[in-house]
């Protein structure tokens, strides 16, 4: 595993995991994971839901956070910020809240479309249900 490697595999799932989708928050448990074990576990059955490319960038920065000792942030352009955005993003698979039921109404983002029936439009407003916590 080389630096360059494990740059270029945390740089596409934290591109990913920015996003709102199946993909976007099995790359952030990896990612989160990789900087806070305590806070954030990845369940490796989750690994199933990416694609080829991702799940590659997801084995490689396993393989980088243990090969490197190096913690994800420190490869990214203002990587402290960007893991604290995915941090609160995700707080719906911190470690205390695994177990809570997901909201019903978001699918556990916290978030919902802003206009619904414009299938144009992809603005999202918190959701009113859970209040944005996805659970």
């Amino acid at each position: 595993m080389t630096p360059e490697i494990y740059a270029e595999a945390i740089c596409k799932l934290a591109n990913i995991a920015q996003g709102d989708t199946g993909g976007s928050r099995v790359a952030a448990q990896v990612l989160l994971s990789a900087y806070n074990g305590e806070a954030f576990q990845l369940n490796i059955v989750d690994l199933c839901t990416l694609d080829k490319e991702h799940y590659q960038a997801a084995l490689s920065v396993i393989r980088g956070r243990n090969e490197l000792g190096t913690e994800p942030q420190s490869f990214l352009e203002n990587g402290d910020q960007i893991f604290k955005g995915l941090w609160k993003q995700w707080q719906r698979y911190h470690v205390e809240n695994r177990a809570k039921s997901t909201c019903n109404l978001c699918y556990g983002s916290g978030l919902i479309p802003e206009y619904p029936d414009d299938e144009t439009n992809y603005s999202q407003t918190t959701c009113t249900q859970c209040e944005g916590k996805g659970y």
